[in-house]
């Protein structure tokens, strides 16, 4: 969970503009590719022989973002196909010095996480646990660790500024801050998605049953589970939509049926460890992207993790 980047030029206009000739596509609305607003950005098109896709761009000018676009395209065109879950097919590609454009098909609808029903968290739950299970794909998937990352160098200035005055014992938990990345650290690598959360798992209806689609593995590699579990509740807490208990419960018992058993309790205790370090460490620079209302949710669901994980230090 990078902090946000509001890059903006010329150059992921230009490359745009050529994904759209290469492809023989254009941007569904009639939009020009002037009218872009993102760097790496997601284009829904239309087809020339009818229908729709998406054309993910990614400028080569905009910091680590072709690295990433690369390692998606390396997912897709080698280690999707063994994923044991749901992912966009990949139309076609292109490759060049201005930047990295992937043409994909429109696996799907996105639904707010508060839409979501007990049955699609639970599937949600299995799918990340077979995921998570599976033998990680040829070739180096190393990937950076922006928490841990976070939590060894942190930039303490909006730390402070956001979580001073709302945030009980902050000294304790900044103090802590060592541990709790060693703790973390002894989550047993797997293979993940990386940026999992609702908007990035889209719904599609398949042999009469609604599926779920996973999209967008720019951050796909090597890391903890617990990194994909925690982002789903990070990027629901401020629009107030809670994970409900089935997802974890699920994907605990699926980890279990492929003969990957965890202590459950502990699994949990190391989950909310996760989400805790991630709002107090690297989610002050995304406030001023939300309302008083979605900022006041995350200082409270911060509170009680901060004081459940200060509660069982204690106890320990």
């Amino acid at each position: 969970m990078p902090p946000p980047s509001r890059d903006r030029s010329q150059h992921d206009v230009f490359a745009l503009a050529l994904a759209l000739e290469r492809f023989d596509v254009r941007l569904a609305g009639g939009a020009s590719p002037a009218d872009a607003r993102s760097a790496a950005g997601i284009h829904r098109v239309e087809l020339r022989g009818g229908g729709r896709a998406y054309l993910k761009v990614t400028a080569a000018a905009v910091g680590r973002s072709r690295a990433e676009a690369e390692r998606e395209l390396r997912f897709y065109r080698g280690a999707a196909p063994a994923a044991p879950v749901l992912t966009p097919a990949l139309l076609d590609t292109l490759v060049v010095d201005e930047g990295v454009a992937l043409l994909l098909e429109d696996a799907g609808e996105q639904r707010d996480a508060a839409a979501w029903s007990r049955d699609r968290w639970r599937a949600l739950g299995r799918d990340l646990a077979r995921l998570h299970g599976m033998a990680l794909p040829a070739g180096d998937w190393a990937r950076p660790d922006d928490l841990l990352s976070a939590l060894a160098v942190p930039d303490l200035g909006p730390v402070l500024e956001f979580w001073s005055g709302h945030l009980p014992r902050l000294d304790d938990l900044l103090a802590d801050r060592t541990a709790l990345g060693d703790r973390l650290g002894t989550v047993p690598p797997v293979f993940v998605h990386g940026d999992c959360h609702t908007a990035n798992v889209v719904h599609r209806t398949a042999g009469g049953h609604d599926v779920l689609v996973f999209c967008d593995w720019q951050a796909a590699g090597v890391g903890r589970a617990t990194s994909d579990l925690a982002l789903l509740s990070v990027r629901a807490t401020p629009s107030g939509a809670r994970v409900p208990a089935v997802l974890v419960e699920e994907y605990l018992v699926e980890r279990a049926r492929a003969g990957s058993a965890r202590d459950g309790t502990e699994f949990r205790r190391l989950l909310a460890l996760e989400e805790l370090a991630v709002l107090v460490f690297q989610w002050p620079p995304y406030a001023a992207y939300n309302g008083p209302a979605a900022v006041a949710r995350v200082r409270r669901r911060a509170r009680y993790l901060a004081a459940r994980y200060l509660a069982e230090r204690v106890s320990g």
